[in-house]
């Protein structure tokens, strides 16, 4: 008798702790889900909320790591986050597309490079010899550069080497086109900014074919060192008295700078809708978002993006200060496809990495 009320006891607290371990994963789902419905939400409304996608890893994390919990625990139950993640599964693989075997030995019709090369400053007077070592030897065809000199660097110091190599270069104060295909048209794209970001427009002449280039720079978190380290503090932290204060003021911040974001991305789908039908277009560059964004989304709706098609993992394009995201990309145009796309943290000389595409065109 006494066995019988052991095991019934057993079996209660046994359901309480599938429940309770149902109810936990019921809610990490959904928060997964609302990450990815914040990128419907436009940022100019709901600022603070349509930052929520920064988040969306932790819960992907979360929701992984219930799938051996209910192995152990209940077998049955892992159709629960496996389901769940399906549901959102074409968000997932824009975070973390997974193209394990690439063509990456493949020539490339098109072999393009975009970097935001911070000044060309990042270790000081190395960085300079450094940044140019590496763009000569990356052999890429279009080569996008952003903060490409505003301090004792500027383009006339590495010009005659590039032109050397046979190319040709369009610029602004802050974006860089260099292109070995034949530059034909340049523009300087206005947009909506609290500091000054602008974009370049580019038409280069490959083959037949009118190509635009558009490399950007949109609108920055602007955090300062100190806001970077409290981020950091909050995560580490987050029971500290004022992380309440904290987490209000940096998602303010944040906030902000999601909104201008987004008036800038609807600025460059209008730039890309009053080109000629049927142009080729590439949009290279540092967009300070997230695959889990509001910009990105809107973007790749018109675009393709090469990382999403080429790319494998999370594939971290910034990681300095508690910021380890994927912010810059290329998109692409149906003309080709994307063969291969890696991040290369090789190259350390800026706060962000290299991102390396290569497009080969359709039909081939």
């Amino acid at each position: 008798m006494e066995g019988k009320k052991n095991n019934s006891v057993r079996s209660g607290l046994g359901r309480m702790l599938v429940n309770l371990l149902l109810g936990a994963n019921l809610l990490t789902l959904v928060l997964l889900w609302a990450c990815c419905a914040t990128t419907w939400l436009d940022p100019t409304l709901h600022p603070r909320v349509a930052a929520v996608g920064l988040v969306f890893p932790v819960f992907l994390v979360l929701n992984l790591l219930f799938l051996p919990l209910w192995l152990v625990c209940r077998a049955r139950m892992v159709v629960v986050p496996l389901v769940g993640m399906a549901l959102c599964g074409g968000y997932i693989l824009d975070y973390c597309p997974l193209h394990f075997a690439s063509r990456a030995d493949r020539r490339a019709d098109l072999r393009v490079l975009t970097w935001n090369c911070h000044n060309m400053a990042f270790y000081g007077g190395d960085s300079l010899r450094l940044a140019l070592d590496y763009l000569k030897g990356s052999g890429a065809d279009i080569i996008c550069l952003q903060e490409y000199g505003f301090g004792e660097y500027k383009y006339h110091d590495f010009q005659p080497e590039l032109e050397a190599m046979g190319y040709q270069v369009a610029n602004n104060q802050m974006d860089m086109v260099i292109s070995r295909l034949p530059i034909l048209a340049t523009a300087n794209v206005s947009l909506d900014s609290k500091t000054a970001n602008t974009a370049v427009q580019v038409d280069v002449r490959d083959g037949e074919d009118t190509v635009t280039i558009f490399c950007v720079h949109l609108e920055s978190y602007s955090l300062s060192p100190d806001e970077k380290d409290d981020y950091g503090r909050m995560l580490r932290a987050p029971e500290r008295d004022l992380v309440g204060t904290e987490v209000s003021y940096l998602s303010e911040k944040i906030g902000a700078a999601t909104s201008y974001r987004a008036r800038q991305a609807r600025q460059l789908v209008a730039r890309l809708d009053s080109l000629p039908e049927g142009r080729p277009v590439l949009l290279c560059g540092d967009f300070n978002d997230t695959p889990i964004s509001y910009v990105y989304q809107t973007l790749s709706r018109h675009l393709r993006s090469a990382y999403r098609s080429g790319g494998c993992g999370v594939g971290i394009s910034y990681n300095e200060r508690n910021f380890p995201f994927r912010i810059d990309h290329v998109f692409h145009t149906a003309h080709w496809r994307c063969t291969h796309a890696h991040i290369d943290r090789q190259m350390q000389a800026s706060d962000h990495y290299p991102l390396v595409v290569s497009l080969e065109k359709q039909g081939k």
